[in-house]
């Protein structure tokens, strides 16, 4: 199986970093890496993530405040693995999630990424519903500009050279910096999508999902309407998603 790369940026997780780290310990194969950056944070995360000496484990801390789509463009980067996978640092994974996604990339050697379903839990990570990911009608452009479904949510994995090579993270971006992953994915290749829950989604108070809603909502919007104008403009065609 081929090395995986746990991608994970954090600013101010303090809370929620040991739930973090312990979900990545526990995974039930141990051919993995996990490269975490510290955004500046002003809480005590960066001495929460210093105490981890896995060598598995990569910590890294920002120079100055990168937001996070440059963060995670900086992971990305530092990444080996031919996988990677996202994990935001206050959620977390499912024992399974790296051994079965690994596989699914064996089995479908002609996907280029994959994303699952998740938990929606409290803040406590206890699941209380399954969450939102779902096949598009159509693409995930057209689905966020008609506002028929969320698509693309966790959790979000692809092949790390065709995420290195679509930019899937642009320097700057501050929001929406998923649905820019997954609207950039979606012209690399046919995508997977796995309808089975491998990640814990934790809403709480401090979520952006949850603090700053129609801000979110708007940039989701003004991001699929960039890439569907670049898509007439260029001819540039999304490739079907595949349910797994």
């Amino acid at each position: 199986m081929p090395k995986f790369s746990i991608l994970t940026a954090c600013f101010n997780d303090a809370p929620f970093l040991k739930d973090c780290a312990n979900s990545v310990l526990a995974q039930t194969v141990g051919d993995w890496e996990w490269i975490v950056v510290d955004d500046c944070s002003t809480d005590n995360s960066w001495e929460i993530l210093k105490q981890y000496k896995d060598p598995r484990i990569k910590v890294l801390h920002n120079n100055e405040r990168l937001f996070c789509s440059s963060s995670y463009r900086r992971v990305l980067l530092e990444a080996t693995g031919e996988l990677c996978g996202i994990l935001d640092a206050d959620d977390g994974l499912s024992k399974s999630a790296i051994e079965v996604i690994q596989g699914k990339y064996k089995k479908y050697p002609d996907l280029t990424y994959i994303y699952t379903q998740h938990y929606w839990c409290g803040k406590n990570l206890r699941s209380t519903r399954r969450g939102l990911s779902a096949l598009p009608k159509g693409s995930f452009v057209e689905s966020s500009l008609k506002r028929t479904r969320h698509c693309f949510s966790h959790w979000r994995t692809c092949r790390r050279e065709v995420g290195i090579k679509a930019q899937i993270f642009p320097v700057g971006l501050k929001y929406a910096v998923d649905k820019y992953m997954g609207f950039a994915l979606e012209e690399t290749g046919m995508g997977g999508f796995l309808d089975e829950c491998l990640y814990y989604y934790r809403y709480h108070k401090d979520n952006m999902s949850l603090t700053v809603p129609a801000l979110q909502k708007s940039m989701w919007r003004d991001v699929a309407r960039m890439f569907h104008r670049r898509r007439i403009a260029q001819n540039i065609k999304s490739f079907k998603v595949k349910k797994l």
